[in-house]
């Protein structure tokens, strides 16, 4: 069964590589959720800055827009996405925190044709995950 049902990742221009999505807490799931919890001056700074140049189609553009997505993602305590870091791709993310600190974000990514819009119970399998990495903080998980 060649690729095993595993979608290749196709340049959308020239020099754009998206197998290799933005590093940016502007774009994505999992940046915009840690984002939404640091400290109001970095969401601030964040947004007044330049959008990466390869982010995907679907990023937020308008700052004032990206600050209130952020509000969105505290009061619902994940992130969804429409390609924004990958052009095709739709991410949904959580947080996962340990003893105050930020240790980073779940993410599920799926191919846009398959996860047009996020089914409920894969949220609740991202947030699940993430409170569970949370609770086990620093420690290795147990066999």
């Amino acid at each position: 069964m060649p690729g095993h049902g595993r979608r290749r990742l196709r340049p959308q221009r020239a020099g754009h590589n998206p197998t290799r999505p933005t590093r940016s807490l502007r774009t994505g799931a999992s940046g915009r959720t840690i984002l939404a919890y640091l400290p109001e001056e970095i969401p601030k700074r964040v947004a007044e800055g330049p959008v990466p140049d390869e982010a995907g189609p679907g990023v937020i553009r308008d700052g004032n827009e990206l600050l209130h997505s952020l509000s969105e993602i505290r009061d619902q305590g994940y992130a969804l996405c429409r390609q924004e870091c990958m052009a095709e791709w739709n991410p949904i993310a959580a947080l996962v925190i340990w003893d105050g600190a930020i240790w980073g974000a779940v993410l599920m990514l799926k191919p846009m044709d398959i996860m047009p819009k996020a089914p409920q119970h894969y949220i609740l399998a991202t947030i699940t995950a993430a409170a569970r990495l949370s609770q086990i903080g620093g420690a290795w998980p147990s066999d």
